[in-house]
């Protein structure tokens, strides 16, 4: 009887493990979601949908900064002249046509400035489509520990199940007391309740990531005991990397698209110092036709400090854009450092959790061997039994977390989910 719980107890134990070559034999690179998918899912974001709507209007008002905002005007004028002597009455009247002019290069300017504040928009677009592949991500990979979570605490509660069961056989035979019983069956509902609310947790998160993300599905390592093995180590200079993440992120082209667009709107802003004449050509007709006049008329209005306070303002907003971009680029920088340390802190963590977990199985083979020669009792074995368990469940949270850390840093790096258009 004691050979079999032996046996029994072992084939558990060798269960709950995670080996290494039994996660590289069943890896799967698909613990992301397909690109196809996460494209279709992110078109629809609300975010992206809303991004697409500024763009357009961006872009209209685009237009209408590259036309400009001078308008043909025409002025109908009536009236009557009375003459005393000799008395007579005569109808009267002006028809002229105007338009302000756009000198002094501001036509081009508006062109520049319509063609900068497009691409902001675009920017805009595709910095909202990096954010929400940011969101999914996040809320997937907490789908994933979850459903690790709830694994490791299933084959927890299924090895104490298997204990109390043959706990209870062998009080039944007289080969154990009845507080060894007590124990395993104590032990037996602990895991059940740390099983219900690792179940409760899992479906929580996946509630979140598809009403969040409709249509996204769940992901497979939640259903699967094995996890894939660790990316491997990034090969280039971190110095390399670092720029990279800084040039290519959408918040610092942005950053640069918005003060490329208030540099230009500075200098146009400038350039309205120089007020636009209007131009225009009239026909009066007098004396009820006698006499008919056909002139052109000039205007021009003069400059006041208005304009000038305008254009020290543009300035300024210019200058505060170069700032805000330089702020942008630290912390951009900052951030990869950030994501670069952790991610190498997790592998090291990762691997430390795996070789933990590996000299907690011997220990708790070892003691389930002194439990069977009679040299323990069953409260010395459940808590190693413990240990094992929470050394299991770190292992595979470990790797989780690297695989997130690496999907973060390739997603920034623009390796993958790239939906630029």
């Amino acid at each position: 009887m004691r050979f079999d719980m032996f046996r029994c107890m072992l084939a558990v134990i060798s269960a709950m493990g995670i080996s290494s070559t039994l996660a590289q034999a069943q890896a799967s690179a698909g613990y992301l979601p397909a690109e196809a998918q996460v494209r279709e899912v992110v078109g629809r974001s609300p975010d992206v949908m809303t991004a697409e709507s500024r763009r357009d209007a961006t872009l209209a008002r685009a237009d209408g900064i590259r036309a400009g905002t001078a308008e043909t005007v025409v002025r109908a004028i009536g009236q009557g002249r009375q003459v005393r002597e000799p008395s007579e009455r005569y109808a009267e009247g002006q028809l002229a046509v105007e338009r302000p002019l756009r000198l002094w290069g501001k036509a081009e300017a508006d062109g520049r400035l319509a063609d900068a504040a497009a691409e902001a928009g675009q920017l805009a677009v595709m910095d909202a489509r990096h954010e929400v592949s940011r969101q999914i991500l996040a809320l997937w990979f907490a789908a994933v520990r979850a459903g690790q979570a709830r694994i490791a605490a299933q084959d927890n509660a299924r090895a104490a199940a298997e204990l109390a069961a043959l706990t209870a056989r062998r009080v039944q035979l007289g080969d154990a007391s009845r507080l060894d019983g007590e124990l395993a069956a104590s032990d037996h509902a602990r895991q059940r309740a740390a099983l219900a609310m690792a179940t409760a947790t899992e479906q929580a998160a996946i509630a979140e990531l598809q009403a969040r993300f409709p249509g996204l599905g769940q992901p497979g390592l939640a259903t699967e005991a094995a996890l894939p093995p660790l990316p491997p180590l990034v090969q280039e200079p971190p110095e390399q990397l670092r720029a990279q993440y800084v040039q290519d992120s959408h918040e610092y082209k942005l950053a640069m698209a918005e003060e490329v667009q208030s540099q230009r709107q500075a200098k146009r802003v400038d350039l309205e110092r120089r007020p636009d004449p209007t131009l225009g050509m009239f026909v009066t007709v007098e004396r009820g036709g006698a006499e008919r006049i056909l002139g052109v008329s000039l205007s021009m209005p003069l400059g006041s400090a208005h304009r000038r306070s305008a254009a020290v303002a543009a300035a300024a907003d210019a200058e505060a854009s170069v700032r805000r971009r330089l702020g942008a680029e630290r912390r951009l920088g900052a951030e990869f450092d950030v994501l670069f340390r952790s991610l190498q802190g997790k592998r090291a963590a990762a691997q430390a959790q795996l070789d933990a977990a590996a000299l907690q199985r011997t220990t708790a083979e070892r003691a389930t061997r002194a439990y069977r020669a009679g040299e323990t009792g069953l409260a010395e074995l459940i808590p190693v039994r413990r240990g094992l368990a929470d050394a299991l469940l770190a292992e595979r949270l470990a790797a989780v977390d690297v695989l997130e850390a690496d999907s973060r840093l390739k997603l920034d790096l623009h390796r993958m989910w790239d939906f630029d258009e």
